[in-house]
């Protein structure tokens, strides 16, 4: 995709956006630029050692690439703004300045799938293919469950037992038993 129309692209997104333009590792700007009638927060050589700042942020780490692989974006929030860098390759940078307090990750979002459509694409259906396994899974357990708890069920009372009435008996008092007199006599046998 031309990066002149993807800056303008990514301009458009936001009104917050100031900023949205590709830079190569001489701190140029190759590609995009300022939103017209923006005040721009730096001017001449400070534009110049911002864009120096983020390609040596960008080379730091890289030097740690094969560790914790590829840099895919970097955001950066300062006071009065926001810096986004997304790597193009090894020789460019796509740079935003905002201003705080929007969706950056949308930003980077849009950009990386209109840098490289094909590889956004496998990456979104890979998320999506595994938010369709955790779905499975818990429908899965939700039957497994509901298999558990039928088999537990009480079995209804029969309906003989419910139809038949209950007759209170009446209940008389006893009178206790007499106690003897006389005391038995214990014989004992040779």
């Amino acid at each position: 995709m031309d990066h002149n129309e993807l800056a303008k692209q990514v301009l458009n997104l936001y009104p917050e956006i100031k900023f949205a333009g590709v830079v190569n590792v001489k701190g140029e700007i190759v590609a995009g630029g300022h939103k017209e009638n923006v005040e721009q927060i730096l001017e001449g050589d400070d534009v110049k050692m911002s864009i120096h700042y983020s390609i040596q942020k960008r080379e730091l780490y890289t030097n740690l690439e094969h560790r914790i692989g590829k840099e895919r974006s970097d955001i950066t929030e300062f006071e009065k703004a926001a810096i986004i860098r997304v790597p193009i390759n090894n020789n460019e940078l796509f740079l935003v300045r905002t201003d705080k307090g929007i969706d950056y990750l949308k930003i980077v979002d849009f950009i990386n799938s209109k840098l490289n459509p094909q590889k956004y694409i496998r990456d979104e259906i890979k998320v999506i293919q595994d938010e369709i396994e955790k779905l499975k899974n818990l429908k899965e357990l939700a039957e497994k469950k509901s298999r558990k708890t039928k088999s537990k069920k009480r079995k209804p009372a029969r309906k003989t037992a419910a139809k038949k009435k209950t007759v209170k008996r009446k209940t008389t008092k006893r009178k206790p038993a007499r106690k003897t007199k006389s005391k038995r006599k214990t014989v004992k046998r040779r």
